[in-house]
């Protein structure tokens, strides 16, 4: 009886910590979000270093045209775990 009991309690238990794997939409809207928003600031950068090229301080246009060719160089990608089943998987 308390071995059935046990397992009844663990049972529930487990049941209650594990993640819901209807969750997928808010970490799709998450992802999109996030794409949106690493977008916007990007842009934002780019259109600051462009006008800095267009500088009369040759150190100041020196830079820009520094930085945004180390832009040309690297992309970083931001990715955002899936939600995980039940299981774990």
């Amino acid at each position: 009886m308390k071995k059935t009991m046990f397992t009844l309690l663990a049972l529930l238990l487990s049941a209650c910590a594990s993640p819901d794997i209807n969750n997928y939409g808010i970490y799709a809207e998450a992802q999109k979000s996030i794409s949106r928003d690493v977008t916007i600031a990007e842009t934002a950068r780019i259109q600051a270093l462009i006008e800095m090229t267009k500088s009369s301080d040759p150190s100041v246009k020196s830079t820009a045209i520094m930085l945004l060719q180390q832009l040309q160089q690297s992309s970083k990608q931001i990715i955002v775990e899936p939600p995980k089943g039940p299981l774990g998987f």
